[in-house]
């Protein structure tokens, strides 16, 4: 969220079971498990295998078909398109109809993956825009670990922004505070570039980054 957005233009939605009272508690409770939705106007709901945002559904080694099932409606922009996000990537993707839709669609799962919902809007003299964005649901597949080639490289360049963030325009109140810091950034930063180097992922670096490997 920018500064471009006005105050509560973008809003976050917990959706709280059926047979659970709406309370502060309850809507807590369905924000820390995920069960939530970003967006700009449009609502939309997500279930896959009858598991709703925020869940996390198990697989054996084979992998597996699950049935993900969804529905959206809009009254203030009109929606253009739903897109199924896997591990970053369009898995399935329709047209909608601009204020109310449902659908379904079968996927195939090889490996451990998030899956996510994203729908676009527009309206009549403005671009296209990503009006809604879902929680991830988790299909955990047995003895396969959750990694995403496209996830890394976001968080990859996020480290190293935030290690060349501190290194040269941030301030240092005290050394001790700053060396710490360093430090987190320096160790979350060598486990995922080992992983990315041991699962063959090919990456750049930022400036200040670059090392022999990548010669």
């Amino acid at each position: 969220m920018s500064a471009e957005f006005a105050v509560g233009m973008m809003r976050t939605y917990a959706k709280i079971p059926n047979d659970r009272e709406f309370t502060y508690t309850t809507w807590m409770d369905a924000v820390r498990g995920g069960h939530t939705f970003v967006t700009t106007g449009p609502l939309i709901d997500l279930n896959v295998d009858g598991q709703p945002m925020g869940s996390r559904v198990s697989l054996p080694s084979s992998g597996g078909t699950i049935g993900v099932s969804w529905k959206a409606a809009s009254v203030i922009v009109p929606m253009t398109r739903i897109d199924l996000i896997v591990n970053g990537e369009v898995k399935e993707s329709r047209t909608l109809s601009p204020g109310q839709d449902a659908g379904s669609w079968s996927v195939r799962i090889e490996k451990s993956s998030w899956m996510a919902l994203l729908v676009r809007a527009k309206y009549a003299d403005k671009p296209e825009m990503i009006a809604v964005h879902s929680s991830p649901i988790m299909i955990d597949v047995e003895g396969s670990q959750f990694f995403a080639a496209m996830d890394a490289l976001t968080i990859l360049d996020q480290i190293e922004g935030a290690m060349a963030y501190i290194d040269t325009i941030g301030t240092r109140a005290k050394v001790e505070r700053y060396k710490e810091m360093r430090l987190i950034l320096e160790a979350a930063h060598r486990r995922l570039h080992n992983q990315m180097h041991q699962m063959g992922f090919d990456h750049t670096h930022s400036v200040g980054a670059h090392h022999s490997e990548h010669d």
